[in-house]
């Protein structure tokens, strides 16, 4: 009994993270994948939200709560300037290009389905 007193009372102290309630409905999932051949402006979002560890745009703002416009954007050229990590903290990115040629194939673009949408 000793023992179980302890690890509630350490259990108990920790602090909670900050990170988001998850959603009641269920993310929205793709139909669909591809790898990238080639760089774009859709390759490059997709490969600053798949380093932040999210699959896209659609899983990002489900998971967060938040509506498409609200993810903080570069004025001058659209790119995704700050997104919450999936593992906690803040992740920030340049306003040039991140996604270089030698990581095209890790980048991955999600197809959805219109129809359940």
């Amino acid at each position: 009994k000793q023992w179980y007193q302890r690890r509630v009372a350490i259990t108990a102290g920790r602090r909670k993270t900050n990170t988001p309630s998850q959603p009641s409905s269920p993310a929205p999932q793709p139909s669909g994948l591809k790898r990238a051949t080639h760089w774009s402006e859709a390759v490059e979002e997709c490969y600053r939200f798949q380093t932040a560890g999210y699959r896209d745009l659609k899983e990002y703002c489900h998971v967060q709560g938040i509506s498409d416009n609200e993810v903080k954007r570069w004025p001058h050229n659209g790119y995704i300037k700050v997104l919450l990590s999936r593992k906690g903290g803040y992740i920030y990115f340049d306003k040039a290009r991140e996604c270089q040629d030698k990581d095209l194939h890790k980048c991955k673009l999600f197809n959805y389905n219109t129809d359940n949408q």
